[in-house]
């Protein structure tokens, strides 16, 4: 079985602002990269992260496996090494940031993902600042406001993935 990431392809770091490889926009690589980056916004990679994916069918949703996703972590992983360094940890400026958020054009997919990253950042009970960052530069990148996402959302419904928000 073909999984939607052996169908994308992908561009090599094309722009000298936008040292990351590039994926086609709406791509599940592309939107699975900023769940990459939130799981990993905080310094650690955490079972509870992944749990919680599971749980709310992210993935599924997706169109991606824990393969797929491990090696769009990997690849991220990969490109993050060859960044400037910071006191250890790997920053990423406003301008890398906005590409990334980029590839993500569709309003209903990119609604879809802030609610992702929320429950990502939110899994392990703690809010790091890498994690805010990564919050508030997605609402930002998206000219979105918090209200709009409580309003978006079916009533009762927690903030959570579901498929036809990807592809509804």
């Amino acid at each position: 079985m073909m999984t939607a990431q052996g169908r994308e392809t992908r561009t090599a770091r094309a722009h000298p602002h936008f040292p990351l490889r590039a994926y086609p926009p709406d791509s599940p690589r592309a939107m699975a990269r900023l769940v990459a980056l939130a799981m990993l916004a905080d310094g650690r990679l955490e079972e509870r992260e992944l749990a919680a994916l599971d749980r709310r069918g992210v993935l599924t949703a997706l169109g991606l496996t824990r393969a797929d996703l491990n090696q769009v972590l990997f690849d991220l992983c990969q490109d993050l090494a060859a960044l400037p360094d910071r006191r250890g940890a790997y920053f990423l400026s406003a301008t890398v940031l906005d590409g990334l958020f980029a590839e993500v054009r569709s309003t209903a997919r990119q609604k879809s993902m802030v609610r992702v990253l929320f429950d990502v950042i939110r899994s392990d009970g703690h809010l790091a600042a890498g994690e805010e960052r990564l919050f508030w530069s997605a609402l930002d990148a998206w000219s979105m406001r918090l209200e709009a996402l409580s309003a978006a959302r079916p009533a009762g419904h927690p903030a959570t993935a579901r498929p036809e928000h990807f592809y509804g």
